[in-house]
């Protein structure tokens, strides 16, 4: 019987006789050279990051500085795409807005050419409209005034020459003449002409 409780209990020794003398020291060992070669200069993480990333499984878990760089670069992008959407869709409503004032100022122009007489409701309801069409026209151009100068040329160039003139003719002179610039030479020249008659 004492034999058999020496022999279970020789049993149980290589189960922990592996854990202390060779598990244990093994990852003592390898902290000490971390630590040593963190010391030396030498960045384990990074290395270890490395050779990780060339293992077909491994590689999976573990992202690269360029990858977040790109992720990071990507997620701006599109902010910045959805940003330039917004803009863009709300130019368009202020451009629409304009094309109706624009075109009841043009019907009540000629209606005043063919000699209908003038009401006076008609007068003031004139100088409401022009109201709102001067605000309408100075919000207008202080969105584009904000605008880079490239994306309020291209904007610019899709619409009615006098549109544009009445729109440059509220922006200052310095981002006007950005936007001018970032013009094609041709439109940019006919619309310079039509600003100084």
């Amino acid at each position: 019987m004492a034999s058999n409780m020496n022999y279970e209990k020789k049993k149980m020794n290589p189960v922990l006789w592996l854990l202390f003398a060779v598990i244990i020291p093994l990852f003592i060992v390898i902290v000490i050279i971390v630590v040593i070669l963190n010391f030396a200069g030498f960045s384990v993480m990074d290395w270890t990051k490395e050779k990780g990333s060339e293992l077909p499984v491994i590689s999976n878990f573990i992202t690269s500085p360029e990858e977040d760089a790109l992720e990071e670069e990507i997620s701006r992008l599109t902010e910045e795409l959805e940003t330039q959407t917004n803009e863009l869709e709300q130019m368009e409503t202020y451009i629409a807005d304009l094309e109706t004032t624009i075109d009841q100022m043009e019907q009540e122009a000629e209606q005043e050419e063919l000699g209908s007489p003038p009401d006076e409701p008609a007068e003031q309801e004139e100088e409401s409209v022009a109201g709102e069409t001067d605000k309408s026209l100075r919000d207008m151009a202080k969105t584009f005034e904000k605008m880079k100068a490239a994306s309020a040329a291209a904007i610019l160039a899709k619409m009615d020459e006098e549109q544009i003139v009445l729109i440059l003719n509220e922006i200052p002179s310095d981002a006007r003449g950005d936007i001018l610039q970032a013009m094609e030479a041709e439109l940019a020249a006919k619309l310079a002409a039509k600003m100084l008659n």
